[in-house]
């Protein structure tokens, strides 16, 4: 996957392959970035299997889970605050040096706790413009659970209600509220005009949002229902924006997200005990995604803690970061910097180089922490599917090779990732006018499309034919690396990536392409090719999330539709094969 709507709008989806492709080339020009070790087309005449990959992976389907935010429509826990917005900062505009914006933005302001939660507000004539905060939940979605809420806190001070929410004054006490809520696409908000007022420390926290027929179990039963039975059936879900991957500010294991964190939503992801909870509670494997800046000590917890509470009959995935070669992450730029730094400015290849090493110091050190348990253990390396040949530089990592180490791949790596992504080439911005063109004929325009995806004939970004034959071809080149380096070979990502975000006529197109029942066969085709190959672990992308100029990244577009047609494709392929 090599192009993520996150960087264009609010939090993360994805979406990938040929336009990143030429992208990543282009600036990799401008970066002095040389073709990697053995960047030609062809395959190595000779390449040692590896002795540590005995694991055999069968024919599986995963999803990834969609990003947590106050808007996403997978609504995964009760607690709706956990899926609140950073803390806005506001004041009144009648109050002395108040400009009467909805927003200060003084989030460096604030004065929190080690969880988030706030610990005093500045007064008017303080310095701080704003005087008291707020935050939003279930923004902009219109269909949520209304009814009767219950808001649970602690501590001294003032909550107010706007919004879809209002409050039953005779029915609240102090650390109970009982709210109304009438949903909208407002939101529930939630101001705190005043906390700890008699300055003693008893500040209001550990707030909770909550139905009121949950109000007694949310802390042990946690998940939406709604959300595990739409996601119960996949064999493996990939954390990697649940963990807040891209970007990541995570390097020390003490600074890593808690239970107690005010929201999941504020930077730092969904703790480690969360995710560990949902795979064991619906039996389902697990895919995690190391931050690119995490030290020894952070991946040594994590694993430990991954073996201490993980079912041990589930299997654990591991991989380092996400897209350590896409440039609009930090993490590539973070692996540049490494990498020259390590084995000089003129080493072009150094990103991917420095992705290989830590990947194997990664698979090290997990592998040392599941001593005795290996065997469910899938290190994973992964590349960017259409550039082929940068697998090369990433295996065999030759600068640190000549620093007295085992090629990379050969440090208990088990699996090779790639994506799986088809978008009949119509999301490339030198074929947007040819695909305008269609729309005065909507009917034939879907039947054009539909076309494109399982024969196209427009123009094919860098050479690479972005439909289900041409990524047919993909998969048997990846297939063929995986069997010379004695890898599994899995996709980390995949599904259909129809995505033009400065065009409103495709974009309305795209979104109704993705809601015609030919998606299924779009979806059926895609995996049937998949295990033809001999494939192993599909993870599509994603679960549950809103179409949007962005993308129509879930196979579900809320966490209350039943199905779709992705969706079904997806269900049906599973039933078919018996792989849950």
């Amino acid at each position: 996957m090599q192009f993520r709507p996150l960087q264009f709008r609010r939090r993360q989806w994805s979406q990938p392959t040929t336009l990143i492709a030429l992208f990543s080339l282009v600036l990799c020009t401008v970066l002095a970035c040389a073709r990697p070790s053995g960047s030609d087309q062809s395959l190595p005449s000779a390449v040692a299997a590896n002795p540590q990959s005995a694991v055999q992976e069968e024919l599986s389907l995963g999803t990834n889970l969609a990003g947590i935010a106050d808007w996403s429509t997978q609504i995964p826990f009760i607690d709706g605050f956990k899926m609140s917005r950073r803390w806005i900062t506001q004041c009144l505009p009648e109050e002395e040096g108040c400009s009467g914006s909805w927003a200060t933005d003084e989030p460096e302001k604030l004065d929190l706790d080690e969880h988030g939660w706030v610990k005093s507000l500045p007064a008017p004539e303080d310095p701080p413009e704003y005087t008291r905060v707020a935050t939003l939940m279930f923004r902009d979605l219109e269909r949520y659970p209304g009814g009767q809420y219950v808001v649970l806190y602690e501590g001294e001070g003032t909550l107010e209600y706007q919004g879809d929410a209002v409050k039953d004054e005779a029915a609240s006490r102090p650390g109970r509220d009982i709210i109304n809520v009438t949903p909208s696409n407002q939101g529930i908000f939630v101001v705190i005009t005043a906390t700890d007022p008699n300055k003693t420390g008893n500040y209001l926290r550990n707030i909770h949002v909550v139905p009121i027929e949950y109000e007694n179990t949310y802390e042990t039963e946690i998940f939406n229902p709604q959300f595990l039975e739409r996601i119960r059936k996949f064999s493996t879900f990939r954390f990697m924006d649940w963990m807040e991957t891209n970007n990541s500010t995570q390097s020390e294991w003490a600074n890593r997200p808690k239970v107690e964190d005010a929201t999941y939503a504020m930077g730092k992801g969904v703790p480690l005990e969360i995710m560990i909870e949902l795979a064991n509670r619906l039996q389902t494997n697990v895919w995690f995604t190391m931050p690119h800046a995490a030290t020894d000590d952070y991946m040594t917890n994590f694993a430990q803690m991954v073996k201490d509470r993980l079912d041990p009959n589930l299997k654990v995935y591991v991989e380092l970061s996400n897209e350590v070669w896409n440039w609009q992450f930090q993490q590539a730029h973070y692996a540049l910097q490494q990498g020259k730094a390590r084995w000089g400015e003129d080493k072009g290849d150094a990103f991917v180089q420095w992705y290989g090493m830590r990947a194997a110091q990664m698979s090290d050190i997990w592998n040392q922490v599941f001593a005795g348990q290996t065997d469910r253990l899938v290190p994973i390396m992964a590349t960017q599917t259409v550039w082929r040949g940068l697998e090369n530089s990433i295996f065999d990592c030759p600068d640190w090779v000549a620093e007295g180490n085992q090629a990379c791949y050969r440090h208990g790596i088990k699996a090779y990732a790639i994506t799986g992504y088809v978008s009949g080439n119509m999301a490339q911005s030198e074929n947007k006018g040819a695909v305008e063109a269609w729309l005065d004929q909507p009917e034939s325009a879907f039947e054009k499309a539909f076309t494109q995806f399982h024969q196209g004939n427009l123009l094919p970004a860098n050479g690479y034919s972005d439909t289900i034959p041409g990524l047919a071809d993909m998969f048997q080149y990846h297939k063929q690396v995986a069997d010379e380096r004695g890898l599994q070979l899995m996709v980390y990502e995949g599904g259909q990536h129809l995505v033009s975000p400065d065009s409103e006529k495709l974009t309305d197109f795209f979104i109704a392409v993705n809601r015609r029942p030919e998606m299924y066969e779009v979806y059926s085709q895609l995996l049937e090719n998949w295990k033809q190959i001999q494939g192993t672990l599909f993870m599509n992308f994603s679960d549950i999330g809103r179409p949007s100029k962005w993308g129509s990244w879930g196979v579900l577009e809320h966490v209350d539709q039943d199905t779709s047609p992705k969706y079904k494709a997806l269900m049906d392929f599973i039933d078919r094969y018996s792989l849950r």
